[in-house]
């Protein structure tokens, strides 16, 4: 029996159990501990109290991103289906080899899309500092597939000059090449320009990873150009080659940002040089200590202050927000700052 100012019970929607008009729930015969998993991966996650449906840094620059990406997706679409294409008509194994990459970059490129949307992902009960770490996981990833392209072009290359693969008629690839070869030109410059806009990680992965197609076309049109000239592949292999183990090297730096992001490394010492000179220069605060960060694409400065005993909760409250402005223009806008405020043990004499 339910007193008057007893709560009813209700689900999570908000519903009455006993409600007459709710629909019958349907039993499983499952074990409920596969059940129990079923229903937590299906629900919807709630937003943590006071937080709002959108990350902090959601707004248009998640829309360059995702852009961004579907510019990416589509030039793979037409260069996979062009040089495939030209390549079965022409015999040219250069032509074919490139198609096969171009798929791999369409594959790479649909996942990044699907990195972006969890990344900017609301801070929900399970993750209450959002999801924006799931892009270091995402170029790790794909700065080990820009390195094993980077490995194919070398392979090919030096295939190439061993065996002498030559196009049958190279005069349709290298028309073909050329305004596939500007296409991706044009969406590496792209998607470096948002990159450098948005700090994504991803983006970044991204355009790297395009920039490795820009040598790739540039290996297959010479190759075809020195067909039809001299017949005289070795240049080909050399540039290719060069261009090869430049790709590796910078795929491991990529590898190694994606790593720290996941590792939660600190920011560089400039800005925490920086960072220590303002709470040093600060008349406000006795001292400060326990300063630490966190970079990434949604940094975390954390720090101490010791300060007069006597100072008000308002005087506390203008100091942080004095602080909180200063750090995010050292640091950048998105920083979350968190302050603790500590009183000072003893009075001064």
């Amino acid at each position: 029996m339910h007193s008057a100012l007893a709560p009813a019970l209700t689900d999570r929607r908000g519903e009455r159990a006993d409600d007459p008009r709710r629909p019958p729930v349907v039993r499983s015969s499952a074990s409920p501990r596969v059940t129990a998993r079923a229903r937590n991966l299906l629900a919807p996650r709630p937003v943590l109290r006071g937080m709002s449906g959108r990350a902090p840094w959601y707004g248009p620059a998640v829309q360059r991103e995702a852009r961004a990406v579907r510019v990416a997706i589509a030039n793979a679409v037409v260069g996979a289906v062009t040089k495939l294409t030209v390549g079965i008509l022409t015999g040219s194994m250069a032509l074919i080899s490139s198609a096969v990459d171009s798929i791999g970059d369409l594959v790479i490129s649909a996942a990044n899309l699907i990195v972006l949307r969890i990344s900017h992902r609301a801070p929900d009960e399970e993750h209450n500092y959002g999801h924006a770490k799931i892009e270091g996981l995402g170029a790790m990833f794909e700065g080990g597939f820009i390195c094993a392209a980077a490995g194919f072009i070398g392979y090919e290359a030096a295939r190439r000059a061993v065996v002498g693969d030559t196009a049958h008629d190279p005069t349709l690839g290298i028309v073909v090449m050329l305004p596939l070869l500007a296409a991706t030109i044009a969406t590496v410059l792209y998607m470096r320009k948002v990159a450098r806009e948005t700090g994504s990680l991803v983006i970044k992965a991204d355009a790297l990873h395009y920039a490795v197609d820009v040598w790739t076309n540039l290996g297959v049109l010479a190759s075809l150009v020195l067909v039809r000239l001299t017949g005289a592949p070795w240049i080909d292999t050399v540039v290719s080659l060069a261009f090869s183990v430049y790709m590796i090297v910078a795929s491991a730096r990529i590898v190694r940002e994606g790593f720290d992001v996941i590792m939660d490394r600190s920011l560089d010492p400039g800005p925490v040089a920086r960072l220590r000179e303002l709470l040093a220069a600060c008349d406000r605060i006795d001292s400060f200590h326990d300063l630490r960060t966190r970079g990434g694409k949604q940094p975390i400065v954390d720090f101490h202050v010791v300060v007069d005993p006597e100072m008000t909760a308002r005087a506390a409250h203008d100091l942080f927000l004095e602080l909180q402005a200063k750090v995010r223009a050292i640091v950048g806008p998105t920083t979350k700052v968190l302050i603790h405020v500590d009183p000072r043990a003893e009075p001064r004499a």
